[in-house]
């Protein structure tokens, strides 16, 4: 497992498009730093500091993106076979992706939170303080934080189920498509889901509701909406992932039987 997490990784590596995109997520962050200190009227410097510079959203399209052409451009060009054809089992080989994926976003993640802090320091050093108390009566950095662990958790959802797409799907743009669209249901017809779970009640169950999971562990008082306690929203969270990840798996499985 260790040399196929090394391959992976190497590979992950040698992408042009990661690098690009490190790039591209940094530069994005210093303009947002710089719209902010030029336009504070429009882009509040506490709110770009709180929203991570916007980096999170970049970083969603990204592993989506990478999680999905994972194996479609192995089997593309072949090198996927040769890897089952070795001594690796099949449940191995997809793992280390799923791995390399996971370390991928945590990277990216740690990436731009120390880039935040940078900027903060080197745009807004005297504009407010890491101790402004913010919503919750908490501390902005500690806000900041918990609004990156929020999207951190909605991108782990999305991802168990663009990974499953990506076992049914030579092409990879259905797994794409439907990975950025759940991402932009969540944000943009989120109240009406909740008006049609105040409906019907048994819909508080639908695997959409639980990319609501990191939002309500941020703000508790989402409960009121969602219909469900945050233990509830954990288990749901969880059984609905562990479910995409499983189902990935036996697909696979019998798509490369050896």
């Amino acid at each position: 497992m260790f040399t196929l997490l090394k391959q992976e990784t190497y590979k992950l590596l040698k992408r042009p498009s990661f690098t690009i995109f490190w790039l591209f997520l940094i530069v994005f962050q210093l303009a947002m730093a710089i719209f902010g200190k030029v336009y504070p009227q429009t882009f509040q410097p506490e709110n770009l500091f709180l929203n991570d510079f916007y980096a999170p959203v970049l970083i969603v399209f990204y592993i989506i993106a990478v999680g999905s052409t994972q194996l479609s451009s192995e089997n593309q060009y072949g090198t996927l076979k040769a890897l089952l054809y070795r001594q690796y089992s099949s449940s191995k080989v997809l793992v280390s992706k799923w791995l390399t994926l996971l370390g991928c976003a945590l990277y990216f993640y740690g990436s731009s939170l120390v880039m935040t802090f940078l900027l903060k320091v080197i745009f807004f050093q005297n504009k407010f303080s890491l101790t402004l108390q913010v919503s919750n009566h908490q501390p902005i950095w500690q806000a900041m934080l918990m609004n990156t662990v929020s999207e951190f958790l909605t991108l782990l959802f999305l991802a168990a189920f663009v990974l499953l797409l990506a076992t049914l799907f030579d092409n990879s743009t259905p797994a794409i498509i439907v990975g950025i669209s759940a991402y932009f249901v969540v944000s943009v017809f989120n109240q009406l889901m909740f008006m049609l779970i105040d409906q019907h009640e048994w819909l508080k169950w639908n695997p959409v509701n639980m990319l609501n999971f990191g939002a309500q562990l941020n703000s508790p008082k989402l409960s009121s909406l969602t219909h469900l306690g945050i233990n509830q929203m954990m288990i749901g969270y969880i059984a609905y992932g562990s479910i995409f990840l499983i189902l990935g798996l036996i697909v696979f499985r019998r798509r490369n039987l050896r």
